[in-house]
């Protein structure tokens, strides 16, 4: 059994380095993608200009992941717990035309700031692509426990959908479809000892073109105020 315990460590440990050392490998070509593209926005003539909007807009999306996937497997680091609001990480996350209202309980957050920051501009991305205008963020306290909801007026997905993403998530089968987004905010919600849900309807937020919206739910143990600290 301990033998086992040893490879199955190295295997998990092997996989996270492979991943860093990719996502790393990523950045500078992504880096200089975007920014050839930005000069050639400004050089192409106006037919071509929504093309290379597209392409720009899929580089900066592929390198919010990369960033995303560096963040987290971060070798040998817990998170780094410090005081945050809702609203000063949300003032860092680029948006692509989405309307984001924060609401609720306006405290600071017991958060690692990097690793929260990477997984709702995930959600945020995930709620882009499914075709969402507006975004409302919500934060009530239980106790001991934050409960951060980010609901989209997006379409949303089928019951028997929904239901698979449920157990995929509370199963931490990461090899079902649940998509990149979900699994790498997931990963961040345990990493802080916490967990993520995912909920039909867009909590209140009114229907767009017959949409019925999407949630999730990210449940944060919140400890007392403590000086960061990275081992």
């Amino acid at each position: 059994i301990a033998d086992l315990g040893e490879r199955l460590a190295l295997r998990v440990a092997s996989e996270r380095a492979v991943t860093a050392h990719a996502a790393h490998a990523l950045r500078t070509p992504l880096a200089g993608m975007t920014a050839q593209l930005a000069v050639a926005m400004r050089e192409c003539p106006p037919d071509m200009l929504p093309r290379l909007q597209r392409a720009r807009e899929a580089s900066e999306r592929l390198g919010r992941v990369v960033a995303a996937l560096l963040t987290l497997f971060r070798s040998g680091v817990e998170p780094c717990l410090q005081p945050c609001t809702l609203q000063s990480l949300i003032g860092g996350i680029p948006m692509d035309g989405l309307r984001v209202q924060v609401g609720g309980d306006a405290q600071p957050l017991m958060i690692d700031p990097d690793l929260m920051a990477a997984a709702l501009m995930n959600i945020l991305d995930n709620a882009t692509r499914m075709g969402a205008q507006h975004v409302q963020m919500d934060v009530q306290r239980q106790d001991a426990v934050a409960l951060v909801r980010i609901s989209d007026d997006g379409p949303g997905v089928g019951a028997e959908r929904l239901q698979a993403l449920q157990s995929a998530l509370a199963q931490q089968r990461y090899e079902a479809p649940i998509g990149l987004g979900l699994m790498l905010a997931d990963l961040i919600a345990r990493a802080h000892r916490g967990s993520l849900a995912v909920l039909s309807g867009g909590n209140g937020l009114p229907p767009v073109h017959g949409s019925s919206g999407f949630t999730v739910e990210i449940r944060l143990p919140q400890a007392a105020a403590a000086p960061p600290h990275r081992h």
